[in-house]
């Protein structure tokens, strides 16, 4: 089940890149990673080497969560890039993971420093949302890149992606999507980590993590 947390956090990594103003053509997703407003939405999101997850999202500027169903039961995926922290939860058992979110983006080649260069090629309405879809392709300086197709609102949501990842010299397809978007305030306990979880104890080096 801790492999699904070294699968699941780039994919969305590589996936929440895109977020930056839409009249730039090359953009840092560092500096330009979340949208502004607050949503709550339900996703699916589909790669080729771990399938696919489906669940609700929040999220906020710097802040978003995750919650989606696995064997192992619920889980949740906190993205913490305003205090630099992922967190996986499983609920039942009231556990925890927890590495920083720049070792989770170095982990698929860097993409906390991607550079996006992305060309507007047409307007769809993506789930009852008009979007502007972008042909996009980007680069890490650690070897990272995605290229594909991205459909973003004018307020900066990314409501569908499709394209291909590549990290560590392997490539795979990535896609997701949003519906039922609701653009509402989300507070911030959504994205707090229950006080009374208990952090496993278990060296993730093998994942290419690090517990904090």
């Amino acid at each position: 089940m801790l492999r699904r947390l070294s699968l699941l956090v780039p994919a969305l990594l590589a996936m929440m890149a895109a977020f930056a103003p839409v009249r730039a053509s090359l953009v840092s997703a560092a500096d330009l990673l979340d949208a502004k407003v607050q949503y709550t939405a339900d996703f699916q999101i589909r790669t080729g080497v771990m399938g696919g997850f489906h669940g609700t999202v929040m999220h906020a500027h710097g802040r978003e969560r995750r919650d989606f169903g696995a064997l192992g039961g619920p889980q949740i995926l906190l993205l913490r890039r305003d205090m630099d922290e992922a967190t996986m939860l499983w609920p039942e058992r009231k556990w925890y993971v927890t590495t920083s979110f720049s070792q989770a983006a170095a982990l698929v080649g860097g993409f906390d420093g991607v550079m996006l260069n992305r060309r507007p090629t047409g307007s769809e309405t993506i789930n009852g949302e008009p979007c502007t879809r972008y042909a996009v392709t980007g680069t890490s300086a650690m070897g990272g890149s995605f290229r594909g197709t991205m459909w973003l609102t004018r307020d900066g949501i990314l409501m569908r992606a499709s394209g291909m990842v590549r990290f560590e010299g392997h490539e795979t397809s990535v896609e997701t999507s949003l519906n039922h978007l609701r653009r509402v305030h989300v507070g911030a306990a959504s994205f707090a980590r229950p006080a009374d979880y208990t952090g496993l104890p278990i060296d993730l080096s093998k994942f290419g993590l690090k517990v904090r």
